[in-house]
């Protein structure tokens, strides 16, 4: 016979041992709550480092002429917004006015546009330049050369290209012209003129 106080023992015992039990299981489903949700959030793996391409090189322009005096120029001139300054001065000295010797400017811009022809052209002949820079006692003395001819500031040239139709290469140049806004372009049969003053175009037929 179990006395009173002793059931109130054991009914204390019951009932801490069921908290206990039951904290048991808090705690267990607490930590497997915990798991998954660890789970859930675990750490990605990194996604993988997308590289910038290099850098493209420089684009270089090049220019490949010759002059009334044979002398043959192939360089490039300028590499990217920079111009060499020994390709220039090969350059001028090419563009020279021959009856005087004299060398006189010879502008980035001008060069930029006969290359860029020549590109149009494909570079498998020489521009040949009867006439770049002029000195005012040359221009003076030529047939139907303006007064205030650019090639006195060296910003024009006349050229050929042997072997190829003129009239191929004068629309070649007229083309870029329209395409750009800007050049003068001249077609006088035998050669085309070419200068980087404001967007003109005449023919003269000599």
């Amino acid at each position: 016979m179990v006395h009173a106080p002793a059931r109130a023992t054991l009914r204390r015992r019951a009932m801490f041992a069921g908290l206990g039990a039951a904290s048991l299981a808090t705690r267990a489903a607490s930590a497997e709550e915990e798991g998954l949700a660890a789970e859930g959030t675990a750490p990605q793996p990194p996604l993988p480092t997308v590289l910038a391409p290099p850098p493209l090189p420089p684009r270089e322009r090049y220019l490949w002429m010759v002059n009334n005096a044979r002398e043959e120029v192939v360089v490039a001139y300028r590499s990217g917004q920079d111009y060499s300054i020994d390709a220039l001065a090969r350059l001028q000295h090419a563009f020279r006015d021959l009856r005087e010797d004299a060398p006189g400017p010879i502008p980035g811009l001008l060069l930029d546009m006969l290359s860029l022809i020549q590109e149009r052209l494909g570079y498998t002949r020489p521009l040949r330049v009867i006439s770049g820079y002029r000195t005012p006692q040359t221009n003076a003395m030529l047939p139907f050369a303006a007064p205030n001819s650019l090639h006195m500031r060296g910003m024009a040239a006349d050229i050929v290209v042997p072997g190829m139709a003129q009239a191929d290469v004068h629309a070649h140049a007229a083309t870029l012209s329209n395409h750009l806004g800007f050049m003068g372009i001249g077609w006088y049969g035998s050669f085309t003129h070419v200068d980087i003053g404001p967007k003109a175009s005449w023919t003269r037929i000599l």
